[in-house]
């Protein structure tokens, strides 16, 4: 199921299409730890994947958006951090409510790799930092 695009970035400012400047909000970050997607290497947490699932869609109701927020806290690299978040990318890939992922400061020397293995199949994410990466990253 693919979902249109509803947010873009600009200059490091987060917009509606039709051009409204959306404000960022505590209540805007999802975190999602690391370890919870991925308990071992490559074996996914399909349960607690499920249940965020739930989590996300209940938004939709509410008519709310967030992004997801990875927790890098565990031992690995940016490859397998990557990967396990495009598990989990592909678990929620319904919920309206995603606007997109964070990009945690362990992977911004990979930044590219992580965003173009996200948009493969969710060309409608935006990414986020809480540093400068480029005009199409949100600043929050």
């Amino acid at each position: 199921m693919k979902l249109e695009k509803l947010f873009e970035a600009k200059e490091n400012k987060l917009f509606k299409l039709s051009g409204e400047e959306v404000p960022l909000s505590k209540e805007m970050v999802f975190p999602v730890k690391w370890s919870d997607v991925e308990g071992n290497p490559e074996e996914y947490n399909e349960e607690f994947l499920a249940k965020l699932r739930e989590d996300l869609k209940s938004l939709e109701s509410d008519g709310k958006f967030v992004f997801i927020e990875p927790e890098f806290d565990k031992d690995g690299g940016a490859e397998q951090f990557t990967a396990a978040m495009k598990h989990c990318a592909r678990r929620i890939k319904d919920c309206r409510s995603v606007i997109g992922f964070a990009i945690p400061a362990q992977v911004k020397a990979n930044a590219a790799d992580y965003q173009e293995a996200l948009l493969e199949k969710h060309g409608h994410y935006v990414f986020f930092a809480k540093e400068p990466l480029g005009a199409s990253v949100v600043l929050y």
